[in-house]
């Protein structure tokens, strides 16, 4: 049985292999409505980092995730492999 650590990892890395593949193929084929579809994305985090200056120490906290279809679909990809494997 898979854990859930391991199972959000590969949910991950799918996303990741997806929206590289994205964006290879939006340079590779020639832009259109389709292309534009693929490679649209949704940013979900914050889009200026949050700074905590105390004097002796400054922290930097930010995160922005970026979502789209190929993302998506890579990480339903892997998680579908990852499942039946198990």
């Amino acid at each position: 049985m898979a854990t859930a650590g391991r199972t959000l990892l590969w949910i991950g890395l799918g996303g990741i292999v997806g929206t590289a593949t994205g964006e290879i193929l939006a340079r590779l084929l020639p832009a259109n409505g389709f292309t534009r579809f693929l490679t649209a994305s949704v940013p979900l985090g914050t889009s200026h980092p949050l700074t905590l200056d105390v004097r002796v120490l400054e922290l930097t906290f930010g995160a922005l995730l970026r979502l789209n279809l190929l993302g998506l679909a890579g990480a339903v990809i892997v998680l579908v492999a990852h499942f039946r494997k198990s």
